[in-house]
């Protein structure tokens, strides 16, 4: 007997070694100096989109163009991936993030810069989630949920965790249950040369 899996999602990850401390303390400033915008948070600050020019963004860059194209050429192009745009959240206490995709471009990603304890963690939803529920509502003594029933996904937030997934994966991000310590993460879109 044998199990052939047939259709995968894919969800790159790569630990870094950036300077969280000097991007924590760029998005506090841009943070005091602009406006926040409401897209998919509820709660919290959402910046507009980063200037892609700004040094301090560049060894960031460099890692999520380095990462974006081998991830691209395991599942859908050979082409070098180019950064769209890039924007961060930073979450205080009861502050989330409601499910959404990135529909339009290839790969979508989250680079965490502070994670307190218990400060929510990135969600994915199963591309057919509602059809998942089958399974929830006519299976007496049903297995635990595992990657060929469960309807979502999590993985953990952690300081200079990169993630990269399709862009047209629903997604959300957990509430932050830490009374006293903001979630930062930086998201990005990225595309392949045409």
């Amino acid at each position: 007997m044998s199990i052939q899996e047939i259709f995968s999602v894919p969800i790159y990850k790569i630990k870094l070694d950036l300077n969280v401390k000097e991007l924590q303390s760029f998005c506090n400033k841009y943070q005091h100096e602009n406006t926040s915008r409401v897209i998919s948070n509820r709660g919290g600050y959402h910046s507009n989109n980063l200037n892609l020019k700004d040094a301090i963004l560049q060894p960031l860059i460099e890692e999520i163009l380095t990462h974006s194209s081998k991830f691209a050429k395991t599942f859908f192009s050979k082409n070098k991936q180019i950064l769209n745009n890039m924007w961060f959240n930073i979450n205080l206490y009861k502050d989330y993030n409601v499910v959404h995709h990135h529909a339009g471009d290839d790969i979508s990603g989250v680079y965490y810069i502070k994670t307190p304890n218990e400060c929510g963690n990135i969600v994915f939803e199963h591309p057919i989630k509602d059809l998942l529920n089958y399974y929830l509502l006519n299976v007496e003594n049903r297995v635990e949920m595992n990657m060929y029933n469960a309807g979502q996904w999590w993985m953990p937030s952690e300081v200079n965790m990169l993630y990269l997934f399709p862009a047209w994966l629903n997604h959300s991000v957990e509430t932050n249950n830490n009374k006293t310590e903001e979630r930062i993460a930086i998201a990005f879109n990225t595309y392949h040369v045409r």
